[in-house]
């Protein structure tokens, strides 16, 4: 049903949770979106590894697709409620017990015993290849490791082309484990490059071979800073246009509701103005939040300007309703302006607070009705040298094909009917 789907809340993101986890959090990660026991995922992914060092290579790639719980993007609202200080700014670690260190040393013993039953039955990788692997996958988990708990604080509060290593060498330990892992790194390329089956004394190709691997080494060693730099410029760019969206928000806010307010008080026993200035800003807020702006190449849009120039001015309200359109030709443009001083002259001499249009167009023709119900008048008793009915309305729409009819009188008061054929 559609409702269910309207009513669902936002579907959840799978998160790596290295403070949960042991290595890279993925694991545990994975076990918290899908709810189930990490250790029955470290489990599988030991099964998976004692053979070719397939959980291996499965584990890295998760490591590295899927984002950290601080570098993932928050549910709309949650960004607001923790500037406001209604949400903590994130989950400490939880310090593993003695229960967990007793499962990661079983979890070990385990998975050596099961390589080393796979690499004895001989259904798993020649020896040179899998100490090759061993070290690759050390090397990279020490790294990625360091790389996941660098503190982001201190490489926001640091300057230079080099702070980004500062959160690594932060501590003796932190450093440490960083040089072992690239010397495992290391080893594991120079082994790399001796294992190709190069020929005897091919010492330039296993020298380039070594360079290459170097480089993918090097490439993969700086995955996750690249990563989360570009996590990082992608959420900054959100940022901005948020900001940018609340600015505008701010301005467009300011500059016509708060405006329309501060009229409305100063005005508020004047029922009629309040009423008309509402009215205003309802319908330019309306077309701003929903985009129900026409373009103004029509004649509905036209017609609607010009009421809303009319209620602008006068304390009047003027209601447009248009069955059917049409494209706004010059011909049907001062068919528009005829309509328009109709509604100028009930907005200035009837006293009515309403005025009302209304406009139909098919195919071929198009009327417009301009009525008002206050005071009429005699239109044969108006002055010769009052030409806004004669030269404006009757005259200009005679001039470009069509007509005009007037009728007005003091109990029913007036009504304007323009037509034009298209």
């Amino acid at each position: 049903m559609t409702l269910d789907r309207l009513d669902a809340p936002a579907p959840r993101l799978v998160v790596r949770l290295p403070d949960q986890g042991w290595l890279g959090g993925v694991c545990a990660g994975i076990a918290a979106y899908l709810g189930v026991s990490p250790l029955f995922l470290r489990l599988i992914f030991i099964v998976l590894a004692s053979w070719r060092l397939t959980g291996v290579l499965a584990y890295v790639l998760v490591w590295l697709i899927v984002p950290l719980m601080s570098d993932a993007p928050d549910a709309p609202g949650l960004d607001a409620h923790r500037r406001a200080g209604l949400r903590p700014q994130g989950a400490a670690a939880q310090a593993h017990g003695p229960g967990d260190w007793g499962q990661l040393i079983a979890l070990a013993l385990f998975g050596s015993g099961l390589v080393w039953i796979v690499q004895r039955s001989g259904l798993g990788l020649p020896t040179n290849w899998f100490l090759v692997g061993v070290l690759a996958s050390g090397g990279l988990a020490l790294v990625w490791w360091q790389a996941d708990h660098a503190s982001a604080k201190d490489l926001k509060a640091s300057d230079g082309p080099f702070a980004w290593l500062l959160p690594l060498l932060a501590n003796w330990t932190t450093a440490l484990a960083l040089g072992v892992g690239l010397l495992a790194g290391a080893s594991a390329v120079v082994l790399t490059a001796m294992l190709l089956p190069l020929g005897e004394g091919a010492v330039a190709s296993r020298t380039l071979a070594a360079i290459g691997l170097a480089l993918v080494g090097l490439a993969a060693l700086a995955a996750p800073w690249l990563l989360r730099v570009r996590r990082a410029l992608v959420q900054a760019r959100e940022a901005r246009i948020v900001s940018d969206a609340r600015a505008d928000m701010a301005a467009h806010l300011h500059d016509s509701v708060l405006q329309t307010l501060a009229l409305i008080q100063k005005q508020a026993y004047e029922p009629h103005e309040v009423t008309r200035l509402a009215r205003r800003q309802e319908r330019e807020l309306r077309t701003w939040l929903y985009g129900t702006e026409v373009p103004m190449a029509t004649l509905k849009a036209a017609l609607a300007d010009a009421a809303q120039d009319i209620e602008d001015d006068f304390p009047v309200n003027v209601e447009v309703v248009v069955v059917g359109d049409a494209e706004l030709t010059p011909q049907l443009a001062e068919l528009v302006k005829a309509a328009r001083e109709a509604m100028l002259n009930a907005a200035k001499h009837s006293g009515a607070p309403l005025v009302d249009v209304y406009a139909e167009a098919d195919a071929d023709h198009v009327e417009v009705f301009v009525r008002d119900r206050g005071r009429g008048f005699d239109p044969a008793a108006v002055p010769e040298d009052r030409l806004g009915i004669d030269k404006s309305i009757v005259e200009r729409t005679r001039r470009h094909g069509g007509t005009a009819r007037l009728r007005s009188s003091a109990e029913t008061g007036t009504e304007v009917t323009l037509e034009m054929t298209r």
